[in-house]
């Protein structure tokens, strides 16, 4: 038994430093967007993030290729991070937000669609507000989707916690009966 949490411990201390490096930590953040129920969850945070932190530098007045980097950092997944920062080459190649942002494969059609919009009207900053408003809701109805999934879950589990504490209590006697029964 001590082999067991000799091992467990050097696994998950061994995990957190993997996580730790640069490699990893890509490697482990794109895993986690593909969790399944809570990945879409992660990505809609990170997205949100994005789209409200770029939205308010370049409401301030920021380069747009400066928002990005500082944009991606603020996302909190490294993996949408790099991407975006693929966004930020894209548009220093004289390439449109809106080829950037389909190029990622991150955005829904509906988010490239405000982009387009955006970028036609000169309200990029207004409709990426929007936009992560969007993720905010989406993110919401994703938490109470994830609540739902679990209480299932939960039940069975307790179930099953029931069970054992039964079986303890009432196995004993069941035998004590056949033993004075003659049987055991």
């Amino acid at each position: 038994w001590w082999l067991i949490i000799i091992a467990i411990v050097a696994g998950i201390s061994g995990f957190k430093k993997w996580v730790k490096t640069e490699q990893g930590n890509l490697l482990w953040d794109e895993k986690k967007l593909g969790f399944p129920i809570v990945g879409v969850l992660f990505e809609q945070i990170a997205l949100s993030r994005f789209t409200r932190n770029f939205a308010m530098m370049l409401s301030a007045g920021m380069p747009i290729t400066h928002a990005l980097a500082i944009a991606a950092e603020a996302s909190g997944n490294k993996f949408i991070g790099k991407r975006i920062v693929g966004m930020k080459m894209g548009i220093e190649r004289g390439d449109s937000l809106l080829r950037t942002a389909r190029s990622t494969e991150i955005f829904t059609p509906l988010v490239l669609q405000m982009m387009s919009v955006g970028e036609e009207t000169g309200a990029v900053d207004t409709l990426l507000n929007e936009v992560a408003d969007f993720y905010d809701e989406e993110a919401d109805y994703s938490l109470s989707r994830l609540s739902e999934a679990i209480e299932p879950i939960l039940i069975v589990a307790m179930g099953g916690i029931v069970l054992v504490l039964a079986l303890g209590v009432f196995l004993p006697i069941w035998d004590l009966g056949q033993a004075a029964m003659g049987r055991g």
